[in-house]
C-alpha cells in the first residue's frame, strides 16, 4: 500500500462534513448529525474546512448555482452527496468515504480542476450575476470574538478587488453621516442556520445598520419530524433541536451535545418522560453557567408590547430557557415564534458576530403544537 493510500485511510477516520439543509431537509440533517457524532467526525463550519459536502433535502432549481459555489470552495480530496431521507444518511456518507479513498481518481479530478483555475481567476472569483442571486456565504466558525469570513463569495457585489472582495459603497449612519457600507447576505446555507433564510445586511465596519430578511425558497411545510403534526414528541424534537443549535453557537458544546442526544433518543422512540427529565437536568446546569448567561443576556431583546407580544421583553437567554422549559414540560406547546419581519429590527445596530446568536434564539417557523395533544408516553 502506497503512502498516499495510508494517508487517505488516516484522513477518513475523522472526516469534516459541511452540511447544507435544503427544502424539507431537517429530518435528513438530524440523521447526518447523529452519524457524524457516532463516527467521531467533525461538522465543518466552512466549506474550506470540509472533505464532504452533504446536501440534506431537495435543492430548488434556482439554488443549484449557490450549491455549486459551495462545492467549488471545498479543497481536494473531496466528495459530495445528497441525503433525501434519514434512512439514507449512513449509506450516503459511507459512499463519500469510498470516493475519498479512491486516491487515483481524486488525483485526476484535482488535475482537471487545477487546469480550469486560471480561467476562473480572471474576474477574481466574483459572481456578477446581480443581487438576485443569493450567495452561499461562508460565515461559519463563530466564536465569542467574532465570525470567520474566509472564502466568502460576495455574489452581486460591484468593483471586485483581488481575492473577490467587493468595495464598499456609501450609506448614511444613524447620525446622517456618509460612511462606507458593505452589503453582505448571510445564508441561505450556513451551519446552525434556518434552512433557506437569507439576511441581507448592510455593514459599516462590523455593525449592521440595515437588514432585510427573506427565504431563498419557500418555507418547508415539513413539520412532522419526530411524529405526526401537533404531537408532544414532534414538539420535543423541534425544541431540543433549536436549543442544541443555540448552545453550540454560544460555545456550550458539551451541553449542546447532551441536548442533541435527548433529541435523537426521542426520534428513536424513547419514553418522553425520560427525555424530559434529561432536559430538566440540562436546564438546571445551564442556570448555573454564569459565562453562558453573560454571553446571551441582553442579546436580541424584543421590546415589551411589540410584536410578537408573548416574547416581548425577552432576550436570547430568556428564550433559551423558555424553549428548554417547554421541551422539558409535558403537554407544552412550542414557545411563540417570531415573524420573519421582526428579525431586521433585532439585528440592527449590532455587531455581525452577534447576529448568529439572535437568529438561533428565535423560532422563525414555529410548529403548531396544541397543549396536551401527544403520543402515548
Amino acid at each position: 500500500m502506497g503512502l498516499r493510500n495510508v494517508l487517505a485511510r488516516a484522513a477518513v477516520t475523522r472526516c469534516h462534513v459541511f452540511l447544507v439543509e435544503a427544502l424539507a431537509g431537517s429530518g435528513s440533517r438530524m440523521a447526518v448529525e447523529r452519524f457524524i457524532a457516532d463516527r467521531g467526525w467533525v461538522e465543518a463550519l466552512s466549506p474550506g474546512d470540509a472533505d464532504i459536502l452533504c446536501i440534506c433535502g431537495e435543492v430548488p432549481d434556482d439554488q443549484t448555482d449557490a450549491v455549486e459555489r459551495l462545492w467549488d470552495q471545498l479543497p481536494g480530496p473531496r466528495s459530495r452527496t445528497v441525503v433525501t431521507g434519514p434512512e439514507h444518511a449512513g449509506r450516503a456518507l459511507d459512499g463519500c468515504v469510498d470516493e475519498l479513498l479512491a486516491v487515483d481518481g481524486q488525483s485526476r479530478l484535482e488535475a482537471g480542476r487545477s487546469a480550469t483555475e486560471p480561467e476562473q481567476a480572471d474576474d477574481g472569483g466574483m459572481d456578477h450575476g446581480g443581487g438576485d442571486s443569493h450567495a452561499d456565504m461562508d460565515h461559519g466558525g463563530m466564536d465569542h470574538s467574532g465570525m470567520s469570513h474566509e472564502g466568502m463569495d460576495h455574489g452581486g457585489m460591484e468593483m471586485p478587488m483581488p481575492g473577490g472582495i467587493g468595495l464598499a459603497g456609501e450609506g448614511k449612519d444613524r447620525d446622517g453621516l456618509d460612511l462606507d457600507a458593505l452589503k453582505v447576505p448571510l445564508g441561505p446555507y450556513l451551519p446552525f442556520w434556518p434552512a433557506g433564510l437569507v439576511l441581507h445586511c448592510e455593514l459599516q465596519g462590523d455593525i449592521v445598520f440595515a437588514a432585510r430578511a427573506e427565504y431563498a425558497f419557500g418555507q418547508s411545510t415539513e413539520s412532522h419530524v419526530g411524529g405526526p403534526l401537533g404531537t408532544d414528541r414532534a414538539a420535543l424534537v423541534r425544541q431540543s433541536d433549536l436549543v442544541s443549535r443555540l448552545l453550540h453557537l454560544a460555545g456550550a458544546a458539551r451541553e449542546s451535545a447532551r441536548v442533541r442526544g435527548v433529541r435523537d433518543a426521542a426520534l428513536d422512540g424513547a419514553a418522553l418522560d425520560e427525555c424530559r427529565r434529561s432536559l430538566a437536568a440540562v436546564g438546571a446546569r445551564l442556570r448555573r453557567d454564569w459565562l453562558l448567561r453573560r454571553t446571551l443576556q441582553g442579546v436580541g431583546r424584543i421590546p415589551q408590547g411589540g410584536e410578537p407580544g408573548e416574547l416581548g421583553g425577552t432576550d436570547a437567554w430568556d428564550r433559551l430557557l423558555a424553549t428548554l422549559n417547554g421541551a422539558a414540560a409535558a403537554g407544552t406547546a412550542t414557545a411563540g415564534g417570531v415573524p420573519l419581519g421582526v428579525l431586521p429590527d433585532l439585528v440592527r445596530g449590532l455587531e455581525l458576530s452577534v447576529v448568529r446568536l439572535i437568529v438561533a434564539s428565535v423560532d422563525l417557523s414555529p410548529l403548531p403544537v396544541p397543549a396536551g395533544e401527544g403520543q402515548a408516553r
